[in-house]
């Protein structure tokens, strides 16, 4: 089992917000740092007691870890995750959402395995593929 785990400096209860929106989940299990200080932090305190230390949230069937890093995270362009939908409506539909304050990096397109298929950059560094389990139509010839 691989489990996604999305890092973030101080804004991981607005992503958890986001994504559950965007993706229409069940209320995350969310830890605070609370007054856990962790080794070699320069994150205040006070500003620390109030971010996320570990959160987790189902995401199409699948569970994603997430909390914010006392460290600053470096965007993961290596990391992209899929999100796949039934059909091309409902991919569209995630995908619209996902591009609010973010970048698109594959225009949606159709192709021989999906009527749907895109990609984008999130407002918060995410990288996504959208995809539609929907076939295109074959065309008799």
């Amino acid at each position: 089992m691989i489990t996604p785990y999305l890092t973030f400096n101080g804004n991981c209860k607005d992503a958890l917000n986001f994504y559950r929106a965007v993706f229409h989940c069940d209320e995350p299990k969310v830890l605070p740092y609370g007054d856990y200080m962790p080794e070699g932090s320069k994150t205040p305190p006070e500003l620390l007691r109030t971010w996320v230390m570990h959160a987790e949230m189902v995401i199409c069937g699948t569970n994603v870890w997430f909390a914010d890093e006392a460290t600053p995270p470096k965007n993961g362009d290596n990391i992209k995750l899929t999100a796949t939908a039934p059909t091309g409506k409902e991919a569209t539909a995630i995908f619209d959402a996902l591009c609010v304050g973010g970048e698109v990096t594959l225009p949606p397109t159709e192709t021989f395995y999906s009527v749907f298929h895109a990609a984008v950059t999130d407002k918060f560094g995410v990288n996504w593929n959208v995809v539609a389990e929907e076939a295109p139509k074959q065309v008799e010839g």
